[in-house]
């Protein structure tokens, strides 16, 4: 049984996607930092226009709490400080016991794939690598590609699973903390994992008790 299921069999049905862009998947409520006038009517009801790294607590608590928190692509586009700040945060609107999915492009995947000079050969990262660098460029180059990304959204950490979980731990908000590769039974496409081909993903389990 897949993550999803489980939590649907057990009645764990609140979700919500922090840094959803524009990819409004079933049965989540939403959050990003865009206008609503920008997303379309039939997703506005379950949107937050939120900064989940600037917003207040008491901002927060307006917002609810969830059985299950997903971020996808996200955390490597704020440095570990701002990262540590943003665990802090979403577990104020986890559940106890809430679950926390973090995906993330993997290090040790691009560390290889610059090693063995894979990189243009790999399909899915060559097109989107080329908006900025030439094709025949060398490795190095689309490395720093992944390590700076394009310049709207520049990359500002790069992570494996046990950076992820080093900063789990740090933020001392959750336990339980696993790697959960895409073979696994829990996972799934693109509910835990949205580019299997390169993530890690992690899950964690909220620590907060209620005050």
């Amino acid at each position: 049984m897949n993550l999803k299921d489980k939590l649907i069999k057990e009645n764990k049905t609140k979700w919500l996607d922090i840094g959803c862009n524009k990819n409004f998947e079933k049965n989540f409520y939403y959050m990003d930092i865009f206008s609503k006038k920008g997303i379309k009517q039939e997703y506005r009801p379950k949107y937050f226009k939120a900064n989940i790294l600037k917003t207040k607590l008491k901002h927060l608590k307006l917002i609810g709490e969830f059985d299950m928190i997903r971020m996808q692509h996200v955390l490597e586009h704020f440095g570990y400080e701002d990262g540590l700040i943003i665990l802090k945060n979403i577990s104020k609107i986890l559940k106890p016991d809430g679950i926390l999915v973090i995906t993330v492009p993997d290090l040790k995947i691009n560390i290889n794939k610059y090693i063995n000079n894979n990189y243009s050969k790999w399909r899915a990262y060559r097109g989107w690598a080329q908006k900025r660098i030439p094709k025949n460029a060398p490795a190095s180059f689309y490395f720093s590609v992944y390590t700076h990304c394009l310049l709207v959204t520049e990359h500002k950490w790069c992570y494996d699973y046990v950076g992820l979980k080093y900063l789990l731990k740090l933020s001392n908000c959750y336990k339980n903390i696993k790697e959960l590769k895409f073979t696994n039974k829990l996972s799934s496409y693109p509910f835990t994992h949205n580019r299997p081909e390169e993530d890690v993903c992690v899950i964690a389990v909220n620590k907060k008790i209620y005050e």
